[in-house]
């Protein structure tokens, strides 16, 4: 994961559930034309929330990775000063992965919605992780209060 797109977890449960938030700003640089909030980044918020939730329950010596997106709508937008309000909850979790369906809101009004698969794969069939984003996603576990295996 490159960029962290989660500001805050408010509840997370492994292997089940997660509620987070996104605040949208001006400075962030990923603005369009229409200064709204790039919906494929609203769908990267939503896969970020899952793949942690997913994490948590791994097998050790496995790795967290985007399966499929089955369906995935925007109906609205978000912008600078918003607060994109993601909920992400497991439908059905098997050996393999977990699927999820997660929900981002703006004030109760839907900025994305998503159906996706998260899958567990051995390190072995995994790409090598450079030594800055391992870094990376140690501080984000550790701001979770996550145990950190090295994985």
């Amino acid at each position: 994961m490159r960029y962290v797109l989660i500001d805050r977890f408010l509840e997370l449960e492994g292997g089940k559930r997660a509620k987070a938030v996104k605040c949208v700003t001006r400075g962030e640089g990923f603005l369009g034309a229409a200064d709204t909030y790039p919906p494929t980044l609203v769908l990267e918020s939503i896969l970020q929330i899952g793949g942690t939730v997913a994490r948590i329950v791994a097998t050790p010596g496995s790795r967290t990775m985007l399966g499929k997106v089955e369906r995935a709508t925007f109906p609205s937008a978000a912008r600078p000063g918003d607060r994109i309000l993601v909920e992400v909850k497991a439908i059905l979790s098997r050996q393999e992965g977990t699927m999820f369906h997660g929900v981002a809101t703006v004030d109760g009004r839907t900025v994305g919605e998503a159906e996706f698969m998260i899958v567990f794969l051995p390190m072995a069939l995994t790409p090598k992780e450079s030594p800055a984003a391992r870094e990376q996603r140690r501080l984000l576990w550790q701001s979770l209060g996550i145990p950190w295996d090295g994985q």
